[in-house]
């Protein structure tokens, strides 16, 4: 969550963002440390991250932080130039709808490159992620069964979005088919002591039989809207605005 920030000086309000080159991060902590490291008077020296080069060169290619149009009206910034490092990018935006379209561009950078968006105002974080569509889903599906994906493999594309961000799947009809592939990748091994072609067969017919249910449940829904959709992972406040 964004809160505000009073700027005495320029009377405006504001509020600070911003997005670090972190990978493997399991506690909120690990990010908070890396900050604290990136806003020190020492920083590792080190090569730029190709992540961050690209999102800053996105960024300020629609919201430029250099005179003369860092100095619009219209600009989302507070500060200017960004504080750009080697593996981050500090952002003070102005609080209100002019820097709605930043905000927007911003999570959606940070989507596409994998990096972790930081709220200093709570001391929050968060990676925000692209969740698969119903056609990525069945995809996968007919993956396992073609022979492409392996049990493993497979399992490794269900798990994150059924064990670990089942809210960034706002679609009732792809989170039951990611369900269905997880656990049947979790199931389908069989019992020891059986052939290797019984195995094969028990997997593709336990297979068809959850994707049938899957494109039955998928056609069903083409007719009418989604309602009780879950909001999404926990994404900066303005952002949803």
């Amino acid at each position: 969550m964004i809160k505000l920030t009073a700027e005495r000086e320029t009377i405006r309000l504001s509020f600070d963002l911003a997005v670090v080159a972190i990978d493997g991060w399991t506690d909120v902590s690990e990010v908070a440390a890396m900050v604290d490291r990136c806003q020190s008077r020492v920083h590792v020296e080190g090569e730029l991250d190709e992540r961050i080069v690209a999102f800053y060169e996105r960024l300020r290619a629609r919201f430029p932080d250099h005179p003369p149009h860092s100095y619009s009206d219209d600009s989302p910034w507070m500060s200017t130039p960004l504080d750009v490092g080697i593996d981050h990018v500090f952002m003070s935006l102005s609080f209100g709808e002019r820097s709605d379209p930043a905000i927007r561009l911003i999570r959606e950078l940070a989507t596409e490159h994998g990096l972790t968006l930081w709220d200093p105002q709570d001391g929050s974080a968060h990676k925000p992620v692209t969740p698969p569509s119903r056609a990525e889903v069945a995809a996968w599906w007919r993956d396992l069964l073609d022979g492409r994906c392996d049990r493993a493999e497979t399992f490794d594309r269900a798990r994150p979005w059924v064990e670990d961000s089942p809210a960034a799947i706002d679609d009732p009809i792809t989170s039951m088919g990611l369900q269905q592939l997880h656990g049947f990748a979790l199931t389908a091994d069989g019992r020891a002591g059986i052939s290797t072609t019984t195995r094969r067969s028990c997997r593709i017919k336990a297979a068809n039989r959850a994707e049938t249910a899957y494109r039955t449940a998928h056609h069903s829904s083409l007719d009418g809207d989604h309602h009780g959709r879950r909001r999404r992972g926990a994404a900066p406040r303005r952002a949803l605005a």
